[in-house]
């Protein structure tokens, strides 16, 4: 993905970038295109993202394309000219929309509202957090290419900065340029000690500009997309940060 990306920019004419900045799996290529063109990466962000996959994501991703795989409409990534296997993806969005957000969130938005006290308790939805969640999958079922979730979803959990390298540290030590890394505490998808452990080992590796920003929000992972003030605010100091590679804040 990342070498795509640099294909693209070598077909627009663009040598340099000022910075490389990336949440989620964009965090992932952002921090591989830091380690990959260390000449042509002035800065890097990596907003909640991770250095590995962890076995919890993984096992997440694991079950939302295990949904799509046994849609009989999927048939093993034949459906163009066929049935689209909407149910496997309304239901991969489900559990995918259960990892974006946060349980404190939940608590506050939904609670325990039920959807029509009046109405005798069946197996069907009765609380309003299932029927958002419901909505959320029908709503994204059909908007987004199923085998394209299905690899992107892949690449994440086979995303690892140690690869190739004898340790983690020795693979994180390829990134050369200042880099800040944020995390948020509520989030489960990417959990925040990821991004510690992402800042930590950066250090570690000799790299002395790295700054690290934790965000207390209660919107989770889907926090970059949501508290414009608080992931924006910190992006734009370290963007607009006059530095060298010998600094240290």
């Amino acid at each position: 993905m990342v070498h795509a990306q640099f294909a693209l920019l070598d077909h627009l004419g663009i040598d340099f970038l000022h910075a490389s900045v990336g949440s989620s799996l964009g965090g992932m290529c952002s921090l591989k295109a830091a380690a990959l063109y260390p000449d042509r990466v002035g800065r890097m962000v990596s907003i909640s993202s991770c250095a590995q996959s962890h076995p919890s994501s993984i096992a997440m991703r694991y079950l939302q394309r295990k949904c799509i795989m046994t849609d009989p409409n999927w048939n093993k990534g034949h459906y163009y000219d066929a049935k689209y296997p909407k149910m496997g993806m309304k239901l991969a969005r489900e559990i995918a929309t259960m990892t974006y957000r946060s349980g404190p969130e939940w608590d506050t938005r939904f609670a325990r509202s039920r959807i029509d006290d009046d109405v005798p308790v069946t197996l069907c939805p009765t609380f309003v957090i299932e029927s958002y969640i419901e909505y959320q999958g029908e709503m994204f079922s059909t908007k987004f290419d199923p085998n394209s979730l299905l690899y992107i979803s892949k690449a994440m959990d086979i995303f690892d900065m140690a690869e190739g390298y004898n340790s983690l540290q020795e693979g994180l030590s390829m990134v050369k340029c200042p880099v800040m890394v944020i995390g948020v505490t509520t989030d489960i998808l990417f959990p925040i000690i990821q991004q510690r452990e992402l800042a930590s080992v950066l250090q570690e590796s000799g790299n002395k500009t790295v700054t690290f920003y934790e965000l207390n929000s209660l919107y989770g992972h889907d926090t970059f997309l949501l508290d414009l003030n608080g992931v924006g605010a910190a992006v734009k100091g370290f963007l607009e940060t006059r530095m060298h590679n010998g600094d240290s804040h």
